[in-house]
């Protein structure tokens, strides 16, 4: 590989390097999900000089061996063009700027700042600014910083220079210190207490006091004052506090911070934030009296524990202390701000789909599919007699922002996750995103990642681009199609048999509840709709309970409760993962919250909702070995099941598909313990998994035996089958291959057959 693009600056930042850059173009639309008549803004990085760019509906975009043809409708609405092409990076680090903060610059004689602070990475490579106003052009402002070296630092502006004053002072990892600093005159001071929760040995309180030379003071000067953060030489040229002007990233967290001044004594309050208000949206609250409110950059994480919780109270939408703190991160990116490099708008009559700017280089070096989804949840000219004859595809946009330009694959990291006993990664298919997200580090983490402080992510967001949402992608992990890719196979084979459909997301769901499904005769969901939010399952639920046939037609869906951000921030996605459920990270005790909803996070099945409860079947095992075929039951073979296996004789189901079996990834069984109903009839469970598969970790007991594949039969996939109570069907399959399966040598097995005739004899009023 050449010089990567993308570096870890001295300072903290990720930056562009001189090194040669691979040719690339990547890009994004916003919004991410529209209806026909929007407006879509293009946001494209080019290193080529020229690029051109169609728009097309997107149907089938694998093109292995064995796939279905590729399949993609443009639209010619919308006019073709050709670019000049620009290079874009994203910023990442989150911090608080506060655009103004009060200080009465002509007699103030005393600044004391006073703030709660935990490091959670003390030697990182760079300073990391607590806080700062330091204007490096005109050698004015102040700032507290931990050096390359983990040690305390005051950094002063006389008018003249910028001096740094060493503080000796060594704050603890991980462990709560009160800091006060006292700016008086030329005379500097700064106290250092630790506190512990835990029965943990702390360092010393400490002291440190200084005074300037004789011709030098404190020279301060209106402008952004940054809480774990400090501005950059640009701060001052142009817009201030935006966040392409911010460095020295703070890694951990801080709380209770204030700031006082007085002519002798620090006596006049200037701000003070609460960080426990407005814990939803991107607003450090003062509560001074002065209005001074600070605007949080670049998501970071909200609802954590503070200096003062005690652990009485593990919520903080209930807590009255213990949640004053946010945790800010160098590599937190909520929005990656490009510059819009054209706009389309969608025909007021196009269909309902996923879509794509296919933008390519004009001297063919490089392409990407722009992916973004039109959607017409409530849509006035539709009746429900049009709906009763179609079906609704659910893209599982939330699980797609959970995996968002993940990086597992990255050992470099904090805690990377162990994907498999013998994965070798070198062995792995590879498409090209997988490359494009090695070196474009500044695209932000999924929520299967840590931050490089080993904390876990919490937020994703669709205001960057998502690499691996893309039709082609190959998922390393398991050298196939995955997620998105995978679901545009269902697309295809629904062309296929010319099934009238409409699509929908999981955001539509989420806004516009049963509603946005409401009427349609089938609602079918993607290969992996793992992260439901609240409002999204209950759309579902509701839809069952109208009468409507559900077809869940994957794995390890409906797994992690998520949420969304409100009107100011309802691109950002939320996980929270607690002590329970197969995960790459656990979140401390206490942070379990959501912050922007305020529900508990964690699993369904944790809530008494397990995916059993409405599917039939639920999360059981997952591997990255091959997949493997079903075999059919005998109760598959009574006469009220001969309309779903019509053209099925063979007793095997699944035999080919990509990566294996139709049984495999990750894997769901029918279970009454876990709330499957008993009346549902189990039609084929797969044939045994291999000892690459292991047991979800949440139906282990005591003690932890039988945790494989060969070892116990828990670890499985069945199709299943029952009636509702609304009158009707529901058909699953519990797993994340079956799509993989279905497309095979273009939709000519038996899972397409199965999967077929299901949608076909819904349609028909069959059950």
């Amino acid at each position: 590989m050449p010089a990567s693009d993308l570096a870890q600056g001295s300072n903290g930042h990720t930056n562009v390097t001189n090194g040669d850059r691979e040719p690339e173009i990547i890009g994004y639309a916003e919004p991410w999900i529209v209806a026909p008549g929007d407006t879509v803004d293009i946001k494209v990085s080019c290193t080529e000089p020229e690029y051109e760019h169609q728009t097309f509906r997107l149907i089938q975009g694998v093109t292995l061996e064995h796939a279905p043809s590729k399949q993609e409708e443009q639209v010619t609405e919308i006019p073709p063009g050709r670019r000049d092409g620009r290079y874009q990076t994203a910023r990442p680090g989150s911090y608080v700027m506060v655009p103004e903060w009060g200080a009465p610059w002509a007699t103030t004689k005393v600044i004391q700042v006073s703030f709660w602070v935990q490091p959670w990475l003390n030697k990182c490579g760079h300073k990391q600014a607590l806080v700062s106003n330091l204007n490096q052009n005109t050698y004015t402002g102040f700032a507290v910083v931990i050096d390359k070296e983990g040690l305390l630092n005051v950094r002063l502006g006389t008018g003249k220079q910028i001096s740094t004053l060493s503080t000796g002072i060594t704050l603890q990892q991980k462990v709560w210190t009160e800091l006060q600093v006292r700016l008086e005159g030329q005379r500097v001071q700064v106290d250092a207490l630790p506190v512990g929760f835990r029965n943990e040995p702390l360092l010393p309180a400490a002291t440190f006091s200084h005074t300037i030379e004789a011709d030098g003071q404190l020279v301060m000067n209106p402008g952004p004052l940054l809480i774990a953060a400090t501005p950059t030489h640009n701060s001052y040229a142009g817009q201030q506090g935006s966040q392409q002007d911010a460095t020295d990233f703070f890694n951990g967290r801080i709380g209770g911070f204030a700031i006082r001044a007085g002519a002798l004594h620090a006596d006049t309050l200037l701000v003070k934030y609460d960080f426990s208000l407005n814990m939803s949206d991107d607003v450090a609250a003062d509560i001074s009296g002065h209005g001074h409110n600070g605007i949080l950059i670049n998501a970071p994480t909200r609802a954590v524990t503070g200096h003062d919780w005690d652990g009485s109270e593990p919520d903080w939408t209930r807590a009255k202390t213990g949640y004053g703190a946010i945790h800010f991160h160098e590599d937190d990116m909520d929005d990656a701000k490009w510059a819009t490099d054209f706009s389309i708008t969608i025909p007021p009559n196009a269909r309902s789909g996923a879509y794509a700017l296919k933008v390519e280089t004009t001297n063919g070096r490089d392409s990407d599919y722009i992916t973004f989804f039109v959607t017409r949840p409530q849509a006035p000219h539709r009746t429900s007699e049009d709906r009763s004859k179609q079906v609704c595809f659910i893209f599982s946009t939330l699980t797609y922002l959970a995996y968002a330009n993940e990086r597992l694959y990255d050992t470099t990291r904090p805690n990377t996750a162990t994907i498999g006993p013998s994965f070798d990664i070198n062995k792995a298919l590879k498409s090209p995103e997988f490359y494009k997200m090695q070196r474009r580090l500044d695209l932000g983490l999924s929520c299967y990642d840590r931050h490089i402080d080993g904390s876990g992510v919490c937020y994703s967001s669709y205001k960057r681009p998502i690499l691996n949402v893309r039709p082609g992608y190959i998922m390393w992990g398991f050298s196939r199609p995955r997620e998105f890719s995978a679901d545009l196979m269902m697309l295809g084979y629904l062309e296929h048999l010319n099934i009238p459909y409409e699509i929908l997301t999981d955001h539509d769901l989420h806004h516009h509840g049963v509603s946005a499904i409401s009427g349609f005769n089938t609602v079918i969901t993607g290969s992996h709709p793992e992260y439901p939010s609240f409002a999204s399952m209950a759309a579902y639920d509701a839809f069952a309970r109208q009468g409507g046939n559900l077809m869940y037609l994957g794995g390890n869906g409906f797994y992690w409760l998520s949420a969304l951000g409100g009107p100011t921030n309802a691109h950002r996605f939320e996980v929270r993962r607690g002590d329970v459920g197969v995960r790459p990270y656990t979140l401390p005790g206490g942070e379990r919250v959501n912050s922007l909803d305020g529900r508990q996070g964690g699993l369904w099945r944790s809530r008494g909702k397990s995916c059993n409860t409405l599917f039939g079947v639920g999360f059981c095992g997952e591997g990255t070995g091959p997949g493997v075929p079903y075999r059919r039951t005998k109760a598959s073979r009574s006469p009220e099941f001969a309309w779903m296996f019509e053209g099925i004789t063979d007793d095997i189901i699944g035999v080919h598909g990509f990566g294996g079996g139709a049984s495999g990834d990750e894997i769901d069984r029918y279970d009454v313990e876990n709330g499957s109903p008993a009346s549902a009839t189990v039609l084929a469970t797969s044939t045994g998994h291999s000892d690459e598969f292991g047991i979800a970790i949440e139906d282990l007991g005591f003690p932890a035996i039988k945790t494989l594949g060969t070892q116990t039969d828990l670890i499985r996939s069945d199709v299943v089958y029952y009636v509702g109570r609304g009158g009707g069907g529901v058909f699953s399959v519990g797993s994340i291959n079956w799509f993989c399966s279905l497309g095979w040598d273009g939709y000519q097995t038996e899972v397409a057959r199965l999967t077929g005739n299901v949608v076909r004899g819904f349609l028909e009023g069959k059950r």
